[in-house]
């Protein structure tokens, strides 16, 4: 009863105090349709959300409940409540003010720079006001139409339960890694380890060509290739490198990864893993296969490693779970005879497998297993992929094709060419925004003497702003570069549209129809919301221009 009394009063004072603001103009953002993400995930709307005056709306329902709030429509003062623990928030259609009352605190307003407003039986509501109103953070990534929005305590906990691997692309001798914006690279089997900030290139004395790189906490670790292998770490703000683990030189590493200050490595032919305390440098066995494992696959939860095991006995391969303790090396086989498939939950609660059709979660606290469906199955995979692969995005897949660098969309199958070269190409890695390649005269034969011409460029996510930004020595532009910052590649034609400025509307696929309504009970056909019925949108990497950007 009291909050309703509070939230009458809010409202009221609302209806007084605020100036109506008749619609303006809705626009869709140029070039694709606007996405959200709360927390990694990407939201679905009955409405999608639209652009106007250079913000972006969104059903209220959605984006509150989302952000853990509870929501009420209140008619009689066409407004809306959202409330999440003590904090209360309050808007009306037309209105431009945001009311916000914390537990019995004074009343606060804020001035909207675009009112709510009603669209096809749904009510809109400023997202970025929404949201920073619960105290999280938005950003807008330009590049995809897309907000990103943050939620209050989401960074630590994610921290806790990530595993650190490097999952890029790894059939040439040259890796790259995103660290947040920080991009770190190797190149040709050169002992160097390289660092590009968006502006210039520093280079590293590595030891060795650095064949797995993982930035952790302010570092760089990575290993070399071949026999008599070490984990190296360099420290980025002083150039210092220091060796974490070598097993008295007898390690060969088939891969390694890094979980709550533990780096854990598989070695000796990939029948034994080793964890290294990176505080301590202490470090012990957690687990050996006397036979012959072809492979192991690591993931973490709970403060457990755990690992899948793909063995040669009895005559015959097959998959073992082992869970191990890297405090204490205590180790245990969970589960014999399952699938290959093993990957941990986003929220670090457990591990999650397959075994011949069957799907099973196993909580890492209770240890007690249980059934899970396909569809929960798959919805937890991506959702281990948002939190721990940031090459991963829910709108677009990566990769390269002859020479060409290209992006699938998960959901329509569409595909975009982002760059056309003259010589081969290989994507490298990506994240949200940037997508980084390498392209090489001669194909990429073995050996970085042979492969003739070869740069490394880097781009935004959608095709644009190509920027080369190391070479060896020969660009493959035609220009040069000192790898201090590299050069802009030259104008041509928008690789993704070919230069026809338009490009084929995904969602309607071409066809200009959207989802029919029923008027009166009759199936009325609706022009498709994202294209106006024109079955074309207008082309991302160049907007509209036809020339790359």
């Amino acid at each position: 009863m009291k909050r309703r009394r509070i939230l009458s009063w809010l409202l009221s004072v609302l209806m007084l105090a605020a100036i109506f603001v008749p619609a303006g103009s809705i626009a869709q953002a140029a070039g694709s349709e606007i996405s959200v993400y709360v927390d990694g995930e990407k939201l679905t709307f009955d409405q999608p959300p639209i652009a106007q005056n250079g913000r972006v709306l969104v059903p209220f329902r959605a984006i509150f409940e989302k952000l853990g709030a509870t929501v009420e429509w209140v008619p009689e003062y066409q407004g809306v409540a959202a409330q999440r623990g003590d904090t209360l928030i309050a808007m009306q259609l037309g209105k431009n003010v945001l009311a916000k009352q914390v537990g019995d605190g004074q009343a606060q307003y804020f001035e909207l720079d675009v009112a709510p407003i009603a669209l096809n039986g749904r009510t809109l509501v400023p997202v970025r006001a929404v949201s920073e109103s619960l105290d999280c953070n938005v950003q807008w990534d330009g590049a995809n139409n897309r907000v990103v929005i943050t939620s209050g305590g989401q960074s630590a906990a994610a921290d806790q339960n990530r595993v650190y691997k490097d999952i890029t692309y790894k059939e040439v001798r040259s890796r790259a890694v995103f660290d947040g914006d920080i991009l770190y690279f190797s190149f040709g089997g050169q002992t160097t380890l390289y660092r590009y900030d968006g502006v210039s290139v520093t280079s590293f004395n590595a030891a060795v060509y650095p064949a797995e790189i993982i930035p952790y906490d302010g570092k760089v670790y990575y290993h070399g290739s071949g026999s008599n292998q070490a984990v190296y770490r360099i420290d980025p703000a002083t150039g210092a490198r220091s060796i974490v683990f070598n097993q008295d030189g007898k390690l060969e590493i088939a891969q390694m990864m890094i979980y709550r200050d533990y780096l854990v490595v598989t070695g000796e032919n990939e029948n034994s893993v080793y964890a290294v305390d990176l505080n301590t440098g202490s470090s012990r066995q957690l687990y050996h296969n006397d036979g012959l494992s072809n492979y192991i696959n690591m993931t973490a939860a709970g403060g457990k490693i755990y690992l899948s095991d793909y063995f040669y006995s009895n005559a015959a391969w097959s998959h073992s779970i082992i869970e191990a303790d890297p405090a204490t090396g205590a180790s245990r086989t969970l589960y014999d005879n399952v699938g290959s498939d093993l990957f941990c939950a986003a929220d670090g609660s457990g591990i999650y497998f397959d075994d011949d059709g069957a799907y099973y979660f196993h909580n890492a606290s209770t240890g007690v297993r249980q059934s899970v469906s396909e569809s929960s199955y798959n919805a937890a995979e991506n959702g281990f992929r948002q939190a721990n692969v940031y090459t991963w995005t829910a709108d677009w897949q990566y990769g390269h094709s002859q020479t060409k660098v290209v992006r699938v969309n998960r959901s329509t199958d569409l595909q975009e060419v982002l760059y056309q070269g003259s010589y081969q190409c290989r994507c490298l890695a990506n994240n949200d925004s940037k997508v980084v390649f390498l392209e090489s005269q001669s194909g990429f034969t073995a050996g970085s003497s042979s492969w003739g011409a070869t740069s490394i460029y880097i781009m935004d996510s959608n095709g644009s702003n190509v920027k080369e930004i190391f070479n060896n020595g020969t660009s493959t532009s035609g220009g040069s570069s000192s790898g201090s910052g590299g050069s802009a590649v030259g104008s041509e034609p928008c690789a993704v549209c070919g230069g026809d400025g338009m490009v084929t509307c995904p969602y309607c696929r071409g066809t200009g129809q959207g989802q029919s309504i029923s008027v009166m009970g009759i199936e009325t056909p609706q022009k498709c919301t994202y294209c106006g019925g024109t079955g074309q949108r207008l082309c991302s990497g160049c907007g509209g221009s036809g020339v790359k950007n």
